[in-house]
């Protein structure tokens, strides 16, 4: 496993899994009945692999993921976003996930990322940290982002 930076801008997403396993039939099927996306294998990688995300309707895009140990710093990094918020429980959540995704993102609005990021949360049962704005977010919030106002 990799050390647990993540100073890169990627999706954070708390696993309550021992192990970072890729899971791609899980996931897809999560997409497919809960988000309207499929979600596939294109490449597989050292501790993740690179996926495509293909949602009913707009145009499909490749996203990298990598599995990894959760650590310390990813702890203080949720506690910092739950204090900010105001509180909601979400670091708490994220103290009994033993693992962590990390999602490759174009931008910071990235919907594909955060579309993938929200299958995950839903099926690993885990909070999302988006290092950029320092929010901790769970599926609701993040449903909410990609619907868009």
């Amino acid at each position: 496993m990799v050390e647990s930076s993540n100073r890169d801008g990627r999706l954070l997403v708390f696993a309550q899994r021992t192990r970072a396993t890729l899971d791609i039939d899980a996931w897809n099927q999560q997409g497919e009945r809960f988000f309207g996306t499929r979600v596939g294998l294109a490449e597989p990688l050292d501790n993740g692999g690179r996926l495509v995300i293909a949602p009913h309707g707009h145009d499909p895009g490749l996203r990298a993921i990598e599995g990894r140990d959760r650590g310390e710093d990813d702890l203080v990094r949720a506690d910092l976003a739950e204090a900010r918020a105001g509180g909601g429980g979400l670091a708490g959540l994220a103290r009994r996930c033993q693992t962590v995704w990390l999602i490759e993102r174009v931008s910071t609005t990235d919907m594909l990322a955060l579309r993938l990021a929200a299958i995950l949360a839903s099926v690993v049962l885990g909070p999302i940290l988006d290092p950029e704005t320092s929010e901790i977010f769970g599926v609701k919030t993040a449903r909410l982002k990609i619907e868009g106002p």
